[in-house]
C-alpha cells in the first residue's frame, strides 16, 4: 500500500505535526505493507508533490479552510495524471463541511474527525468513496510519538534556527477543548467531546526524544490549552524537574483555569512563556463570544506570571457582531493594564466550523483571507475597512511588542 500525506501550502508549518502523529499511528497499527511519504507545501513545490504522488494508492490532504483551494488544485492534477489514485481529505475544513467537500469531483473520501483512526480504517477496509466519521482514540497513549523523520523535522528546525536563533519543536499533549468560543473552529469538529490527555510520562518520553535526537532549544505545546487540568500540569512540571529535562517551553493557557502556585511550579520546570487569549476588554463582548473568562481573571494571570518571571503573550480580537467603539476602548484599556510582553490583534473571521459561519460565505476564497486580514467581515457598527483601522490603531499602540505574525514574518513551529 502506498500512501502519501500532504499538508498544502500555508504561511506557517505547525500542521505537519498532525501528519507526524498520523504517520506513526499507521506504521504501528496497519498490518499490511505500507510505503508512506509526506510533503509539505511550505517547503515542497507543487511539481515535486504531484510527481511523487501519482504512483500512490491513496493521497491524504490535511486542510484548514485557507488550504482547501491549493489542496483541490493538487488533487485535480494528481487524478488527471493517474485517475486510480484515491484522494482523502481531512482536517478542520473537511470535517466542518463534509457534505460540501465530498461534492468536489477530485475528492473521493472525506474524514470527519481525527486522522489517526480514520486513515487506519480507510486503509484496512480499502474504502474508495464516501464520508468516514472517525472513532475517537480514547487512550491517547496508544498513539506513538510523532514520526519526525517522516515530516522532515530538520527543515522546520533549520527555519526556526535561522529566523529565531533557536531550534523550536512542537508537541501535542491533548486533544479537545473545554470551551466553545464563537470565533474558533477549535477542536470540536475534529476532536469532539471533553478533552483527552496523554499521560505525563508519555509526553515526557517524547520530549526526551526531541531533545536528544533533534537538539531542540525550545518546546511549543500545540494544545488548544495546556491547563485544562491543573493536576496534570502540576504533575508534568514535577516529573519534568525530576527527570532533569531542562528545555524551556511554552503553551496556550486559559485564564479561567490558573493559579499563582501552578505558575510558580511552571517557572521552576523551565516554562519560559505563556500565550493567553484575552480577546476583549469588554465584559459583554466576552460573554457574546463565549470565552468563559472575566476581566479580573485575565488581570490576575498576567500579574502572577510577571511576578514569577514568565513571559506573557496576549492575543486580542476585534469584530464581534455587537461590538462598539466603547467596547474597543475597553480593549485598549485592558491591553494597557496587563502590560504584556508580546501582543497580537486579529480581526474576527467566520471560518467554516465556527458558529458565525453561514452559507452566505460559501463562495469566499479562503486562501486569500485569514484572521489577520479579510475584506468581507463587517459588524453592526463597523465596515470591513473600519475594522482594519481598529486593528492598525491597536498594533501601532503596541508596535514595539507585536507577535511575529503581526509584523508580517512567517511563524513556524
Amino acid at each position: 500500500m502506498k500512501l502519501t500525506l500532504i499538508r498544502p501550502f500555508y504561511h506557517s508549518v505547525w500542521e505537519s505535526l498532525a501528519c507526524g502523529y498520523i504517520g506513526s499511528y499507521l506504521k504501528r497499527y496497519y498490518k499490511g505493507d505500507l510505503q508512506l511519504k509526506f510533503f509539505d507545501g511550505f517547503f515542497d513545490s507543487d511539481k515535486e508533490i504531484i510527481e511523487d504522488s501519482i504512483d500512490s494508492d491513496y493521497v491524504g490532504f490535511s486542510c484548514t479552510s485557507p488550504q482547501m483551494k491549493g489542496a483541490l488544485a493538487l488533487a485535480t492534477e494528481i487524478k488527471r495524471q493517474n485517475p486510480r489514485v484515491i484522494t482523502v481529505f481531512g482536517g478542520h475544513h473537511p470535517s466542518s463541511l463534509s457534505e460540501q467537500t465530498i461534492q468536489h469531483p477530485q475528492v473521493d473520501i472525506v474524514v470527519v474527525g481525527e486522522g489517526e483512526s480514520g486513515m487506519l480504517a480507510i486503509l484496512n477496509q480499502g474504502m474508495k468513496r464516501g464520508i468516514w466519521r472517525s472513532q475517537l482514540v480514547e487512550n491517547l497513549n496508544t498513539i506513538p510519538p510523532a514520526d519526525r523523520q517522516l515530516i522532515r523535522q530538520d527543515r522546520t528546525l533549520a527555519l526556526t534556527e535561522k529566523k529565531d536563533g533557536e531550534r523550536i519543536g512542537s508537541i501535542l499533549s491533548s486533544k479537545g477543548c473545554l470551551f466553545n468560543c464563537v470565533f474558533c473552529t477549535g477542536d470540536h469538529d475534529v476532536f469532539p467531546g471533553k478533552p483527552r490527555r496523554r499521560s505525563v510520562w508519555h509526553v515526557l518520553d517524547e520530549i526526551e526524544k526531541l531533545v536528544s535526537e533533534w537538539h531542540i532549544d525550545f518546546l511549543k505545546f500545540a494544545d488548544a490549552e495546556i491547563n485544562t487540568s491543573l493536576d496534570w500540569l502540576q504533575e508534568f512540571c514535577r516529573e519534568k524537574i525530576e527527570r532533569g529535562i531542562t528545555v524551556p517551553w511554552g503553551g496556550n493557557i486559559h485564564a479561567a483555569i490558573m493559579d499563582k502556585a501552578t505558575l510558580e511550579l511552571m517557572k521552576k520546570a523551565d516554562c519560559r512563556e505563556i500565550w493567553i487569549g484575552c480577546e476583549s476588554g469588554s465584559p459583554h463582548i466576552l460573554r457574546e463570544m463565549g470565552k468563559g473568562i472575566t476581566i479580573e481573571q485575565v488581570k490576575h494571570v498576567f500579574t502572577w506570571a510577571k511576578e514569577v518571571g514568565i513571559r506573557r503573550r496576549a492575543y486580542f480580537m476585534v469584530g464581534f457582531p455587537s461590538e462598539t467603539r466603547s467596547d474597543f476602548d475597553l480593549t485598549l484599556k485592558l491591553a494597557d493594564e496587563i502590560d504584556a510582553d508580546v501582543y497580537g490583534m486579529t480581526v474576527l473571521c467566520p471560518y467554516p466550523g465556527t458558529s458565525l459561519y453561514s452559507e452566505k460565505y460559501a463562495d469566499i476564497d479562503w486562501s486569500l483571507t485569514d484572521e489577520y486580514s479579510n475584506d468581507f467581515w463587517r459588524t453592526d457598527s463597523f465596515s470591513s475597512e473600519e475594522l482594519k483601522q481598529l486593528q492598525i490603531e491597536f498594533t501601532q499602540k503596541f508596535q514595539n511588542r507585536l507577535c511575529v505574525k503581526q509584523s508580517k514574518t512567517v511563524l513556524a513551529s
